[in-house]
């Protein structure tokens, strides 16, 4: 180019580029100067790009120039892609540049960014006259010199990769993506560059990694040249790549029948291994060819297998189906020439006649069809007929029925070609048989005789009308198995074309199933309000019709949620009051369902929520399944909440029963819920007028048991408070307990007569709140009333929040102040005087083994056994009053206990308590009883009785601690030492364990010793010694001369040392140490429920107490309550009043704790109170929003439905869209 002179050629740049290079041609447009790069001429960024520019342009007298100033920037890459000067020469096809390049020190082997050498890119770029630069004069006359004329005929591709290879550049070289410069000359059919690397040796069978050889890639992009030359290079044609293709299978799907032939003459052996072989999809090379649609290719291959006898027909299945389906008719003509059978099953048993008359492919059909394949059946019966009306494929339907083929046949499910055209809404299809049916009809009336015609009729005893009339309906209505006919299925589909087509050409709306359903029916099953109207605009008798279960298309529209069917039902007079079989109306059939928006509907319409004659109401079954927004809206409707099914039930006890908590929480936010907590329930009496044995179970109970929140939110509204205005200033608190203290019931006759019986529903107390004179405990044993007390019910689930509820905690109060205390401190102050008149006798009473006789001595205590009388004996005897006290308080005691044992019967034997009192009272008699007449003058007693007024003593103690257990202020401390001591016995197995491990020992080592001198003793001053009693002085160092004191040698010694040593660490450090974090966990759980622990210990107090009493209880008729008035501010009376409003006016006023509590008292009541409020409004919101949210769901599908009519009319619609 420069021999031309700068001032004779311009080059244009527009075309020195290649137009099929994106890439590079983006990467240019991409380059901007930056503010930050030096503008110094002999920078390393100016010098960089120039030596590329020169070497893109092909300026060899420009790069010679600069490198001499720059020879060390030969090498120097693009910072973009890594190209180097010596890629853009080989890209460019400037072999000067490369040549000059490698002479000055280019390296051949440098990669760029994609991992591409020179060679790559010399290889991957060919120049024809798209590449060559426009060169002209100033004439304007394009002329051309030597340069461009070598790259016009790719001379200079292989110049520059001679050239590269000599300069020691990798032939082989893979890049990122494992291809080698020769697999990017195949790809792009570089033809020169092919020849020039496979004549310098380039492995043909390189994979790159995809395991794609350059031939496999030329036979995907390159040319019939670039495959020859890989072939006489004897590249392998059997190398499969990573789906398993070989170049077979590549040619085949491109339908390259030259390439083929020319692989197939190269190698026929391996050729025809190779047309057998699979890919990863299974598909051979004959398959690809069917697939892609080349007939020629594919007549290729068949001539090969046909000349090796290779029988395709067996290996490949379904072959002409596929070429049905598509409509490949050349591919179906070529398979059957070959000795393809067109009648062949495909696994559906179904032939290519099937599969092209589905897909609508006339021409094929025309082809496969002939007189014993036309009404041929697949594995469903479906004939090509069927299937094409499946499809709406006119075409084939026309054509089918042209050429005869029969009408009448049916699939497995006996549905005819209409029955099935009209499931899949095939319009066009059903509209054209329907049509060729009643123009038969008519041209077979036109040839009947008038004679003929009505020897017909009076042989089938029918008019002649009902004739032609059943003639025509023949085909519209003939039903299927389950006798739905085609009207039944496109009802319940909802095309409406469809409808009205079978209904003129005379279907007949009325026609049921085997389930005895109209097309009404299956219509409002699904939904299909359109259908719907239509039908009924048809035959208003449809909605009188009902099914086998005796429901209308009412009753399915309700059940399945169909609000604007069921609308759409009402307003044309369908009876909203009509019972199905199981007696059940629309309304209660939605509520069954669940189903909102459709109750809303019904009852919108004037649908009856209740019946008297109705077993149990819609709101049971909406309890019964837990809709709790439908329990809601009917309550809000008027529905009787109180009202009891044929089982005595109300909505309340259906919803405990079946754990639909949220339908409880409605029932009780109404204002009946006291008659919903009224229980129902019935105890027969005996002629004794004794109960039955039964456990009560009340709503109350049921709430506690299953649903303790709810039970609070009942419990709050048992408390009540008057307001704070002119007429009523004092502010009082009323209690109602009828719910949490019901163990009395009302005695009323039985119904037949005989017998009286207890009733629940009737309460057992009068205007006055107190009980009445037919009232009666529900149950003659207290255990059982006492174990089946809500109080007790809440203590046992440890419900502190219902514990402590203010409900709760005044009937405590009421029961404790009105008689607990009362009976309570009474029984304390009782046993205290008997334990302390006990305590005092044995105090002044001598020890039978400590009678002084005289002289330093004492009688033996065998001497009192054996003697009547003591006259000789002179010592102070005890006083009598306290022995008077102790029998007298025994007696009294021992008869409390017999009566408890005959009013409480085995109860009273399994507890333990009892026990102990029957011990401690029947002993104490026998201790100050006197058995002899020395006990009676000496007042000492026998030896046995001494021994057993120890354990008296003992026991009388230790029960008055338990006693002190049931007062909450100090009875806590006796239930932590209580679980301390019943996690002692947990442990106590390993604790045992410890302590016979280091007695066992001590008694082999130290058996000399009187302490570890039996197996028996040894336990005992081995535990002593854990509290740190060890004497070690007089274990180790004792007297040696004496046998009982003394070791014996040093092995015996040291043996023993190491004992005491690991004891000292395992039994008084480690165990000691771990009882003690046991007991403090124990104490720790016990503060932790303190608050828990004192209102249960106060309950079981409260209730025990009424068990003991019972017998007087039931005839105080003054003490049980059910309700409970409270003034936490106090009671004044009109001169109290006055007086306390004076000293507030004059600050005189004074408070003091008790104020402060019974104000602390009230503020926790009010704080309850607010909070059960809050609650309550919570869920009425919450249910608000369930409510919102149905109205939304039902505005959207009422717009989703508006805009099908308007689309189905063709109406347009301008919706105005606003954002708030």
């Amino acid at each position: 180019m420069s021999r031309h002179g700068d001032n004779e050629f311009r080059l244009e740049l527009d075309s020195l580029l290649p137009r099929n290079d994106e890439s590079i041609t983006k990467r240019e447009n991409s380059r901007r100067p930056s503010i930050f790069r030096q503008q110094d001429p002999d920078g390393i960024e100016n010098v960089r790009s120039q030596i590329l520019k020169f070497a893109r342009e092909g300026n060899v007298d420009q790069l010679r120039i600069i490198l001499d100033k720059h020879p060390e920037m030969v090498n120097l890459p693009d910072d973009k892609d890594g190209m180097t000067a010596l890629h853009y020469g080989a890209r460019y096809g400037n072999f000067e540049i490369v040549k000059h390049l490698l002479s000055r020190g280019a390296i051949p082997v440098t990669k760029n960014l994609d991992g591409d050498t020179p060679l790559h890119i010399a290889s991957k770029y060919h120049h024809g006259f798209s590449d060559i630069c426009s060169i002209t004069n100033e004439r304007g006359t394009v002329v051309m010199d030597r340069l461009d004329s070598e790259r016009m005929y790719n001379n200079a591709t292989k110049k520059i990769i001679n050239a590269l290879v000599a300069a020691k550049s990798d032939i082989d070289s893979p890049n990122e993506y494992f291809l080698t410069p020769l697999h990017y000359a195949a790809m792009k059919s570089n033809i020169a560059a092919v020849q020039a690397l496979v004549k310098l040796k380039a492995n043909v069978d390189a994979e790159d990694m995809n395991q794609m050889t350059p031939l496999l890639l030329a036979c995907v992009h390159g040319s019939q040249e670039v495959i020859k030359e890989l072939i006489k290079a004897k590249s392998d044609v059997t190398k499969r790549d990573l789906r398993l293709n070989t170049v077979f299978h590549i040619v085949a799907l491109r339908g390259e029948p030259d390439f083929l032939k020319m692989m197939m003459e190269h190698d026929p052996i391996e050729a025809i291994k190779a047309l057998n072989k699979e890919n990863n999809e299974g598909k051979t090379p004959l398959r690809m060819a069917v697939e892609g649609n080349h007939p020629e290719t594919l007549k290729k291959i068949l001539e090969m297998e046909s000349k090796n006898s290779q029988k395709w027909m067996v290996r490949e299945k379904e072959l002409i189906h596929f070429a049905a389906e598509k409509g490949y008719l050349d591919i179906i003509k070529a398979l059957v020439e070959a000795g393809g059978n067109k009648n062949e099953q495909n696994s559906k048993q179904a032939l290519p006649l099937h599969v092209a008359a589905k897909m609508n492919q006339l021409e094929c059909v025309e082809y496969l069809m002939d007189e014993n394949t036309r009404d041929a059946a697949d594995e469903n019966e479906m004939t090509p007929l069927m299937l094409a009306v499946s499809q709406d494929s006119l075409d084939c339907v026309k054509y089918l029925i042209e050429k005869g083929v029969d009408l009448t046949i049916t699939d497995r499910d006996e549905r005819t070609p209409v029955y099935i055209g009209a499931k899949y809404n095939a319009l066009q299809s059903v509209g054209y048989i329907l049509q060729y049916l009643k123009d038969q009809t008519e041209t077979t009336r036109s040839e009947m005789s008038e004679t003929d015609c009505l020897k017909m009729s009076l042989a089938s005893k029918r008019s002649l009308r009902n004739i032609m009339e059943d003639e025509k309906r023949t085909m519209v209505n003939m039903a299927d198995r389950d006798q739905n006919s085609p009207m039944h299925i496109v009802a319940s589909n909802g095309y409406l074309e469809m409808m009205r087509l079978l209904y003129e050409h005379g279907a007949a709306i009325t026609q049921v199933n085997e389930d005895e359903e109209t097309p009404l029916h299956r219509a409002s099953h699904s939904g299909q309000t359109i259908a719907v109207k239509q039908l009924v605009e048809w035959d208003k008798r449809l909605l009188l019709m009902k099914d086998e279960m005796g429901n209308s298309a009412l009753h399915l529209a309700a059940k399945h949620g169909h609000d604007a069917t069921t609308a759409v039902l009402l307003l044309a007079g369908a009876d909203k009051e009509a019972k199905n079989s199981f007696q059940l109306t629309p309304l209660q059939v939605a509520v069954d369902s669940g189903q909102l928006g459709t109750c809303q509907t019904l009852v919108g319409k004037g649908a009856e929520i209740e019946n008297q004659s109705d077993a149990k109401t819609v709101l049971h079954t909406a309890a019964f399944y837990g809709h709790d927004t439908i329990a809601r809206f009917l309550i809000q409707q008027g529905a009787t909440v109180d009202r009891r099914d044929d089982k005595g039930k109300t909505a309340l006890d259906v919803a405990c029963e079946n754990g639909r908590k949220e339908v409880a929480r409605v029932l009780l936010e109404t204002d009946e819920f006291e008659s919903l907590m009224r229980p129902n329930d019935i105890i027969p009496l005996d002629k004794h007028r004794n109960p039955e044995n039964m456990e009560r179970d009340t709503p109350f109970r049921t709430l506690l048991k299953k649903f303790p929140d709810l039970a609070a939110m009942v419990m709050d509204r048992c408390v009540e408070r008057n307001t704070e205005d002119e007429n009523e200033p004092i502010l009082c608190l009323a209690y109602n307990f009828e719910y949490i203290d019901d163990t009395y019931m009302s005695r009323v006759a039985s119904p037949d007569g005989d017998g009286e019986q207890l009733i629940g529903y009737k309460s057992p107390f009068d205007e006055n709140f107190k009980l009445i004179k037919d009232a009666q405990a529900y149950s003659g044993n207290y255990d059982q009333i006492y174990r089946n007390h809500p109080l007790k019910m809440m203590a046992n689930a440890e419900k502190l929040s219902l514990l402590s509820h203010p409900l709760s905690m005044a009937l405590l109060k009421y029961k404790w102040n009105r008689l607990g205390r009362i009976m309570y401190y009474s029984a304390l102050f009782i046993y205290l005087l008997f334990i302390i008149s006990l305590t005092e006798f044995v105090r002044h009473t001598k020890a039978p083994y400590n009678v002084p006789m005289g002289n330093d001595t004492y009688y033996e205590s065998s001497f009192f056994e054996d003697n009547e009388t003591c006259p000789q004996i002179d010592i102070q005897k005890p006083d009598f009053f306290w022995k008077r006290i102790v029998q007298i308080l025994a007696i009294c005691q021992i008869g409390i206990e017999f009566f408890q044992l005959y009013q409480r019967k085995f109860a009273y034997l399994t507890n333990w308590e009892n026990w102990i009192d029957c011990f401690i009272y029947s002993t104490a008699l026998l201790t100050v009883y006197d058995f002899t007449e020395c006990s009676s003058t000496s007042g000492v007693r026998l030896n046995w009785q001494w021994l057993l007024a120890a354990l008296c003593i003992f026991f009388g103690w230790i029960n008055l601690l338990f006693m002190i257990r049931k007062l909450p202020r100090f009875g806590i401390f006796v239930v932590m030492f209580v679980d301390i001591v019943k996690t002692f016995f947990r442990f106590f197995p390993v604790f045992v364990l410890f302590i016979i491990a280091f007695s066992s020992s001590f008694y082999v080592i130290l058996q000399n010793r009187p302490e570890f001198s039996t197996i028996f003793v040894s336990p005992i001053k081995t535990t002593v010694m854990m509290i740190g009693e060890f004497e070690f002085t007089g274990i180790f160092h004792g007297d040696s001369d004496s046998h009982t004191e003394k070791m014996f040698g040093p092995a015996h010694n040291a043996v023993a040392g190491v004992l005491f040593f690991c004891f000292c660490l395992i039994m008084t450090i480690l165990l000691m140490n771990l009882l003690v974090g046991l007991a403090v966990d124990d104490i720790k759980g016990v503060q932790e429920k303190a608050e828990l622990k004192r209102l249960a210990m106060q309950v079981d107090l409260v209730l025990q107490i009424e068990a003991s009493i019972h017998f007087f209880i039931t005839r105080m008729k003054k003490y049980p309550t059910n309700r409970f008035a409270h003034y936490p501010l106090g009671s004044q009376s009109r001169f109290g009043i006055w007086w306390t409003n004076f000293r507030k006016r004059f600050g005189l006023n004074t408070s003091n704790d008790d104020d402060s509590d019974m104000l602390m008292e009230y503020e926790s009541e009010i704080t309850t109170e607010l909070r059960s409020t809050l609650k309550m409004q919570f869920n009425q919101l919450d249910n608000l929003q369930q409510n919102i949210d149905v109205m939304y769901e039902k505005q959207i599908r009422l717009e989703a439905m508006i805009r099908n009519l308007a689309r189905g009319l063709n109406v347009g619609i301008e919706v105005e869209e606003t954002d708030y």
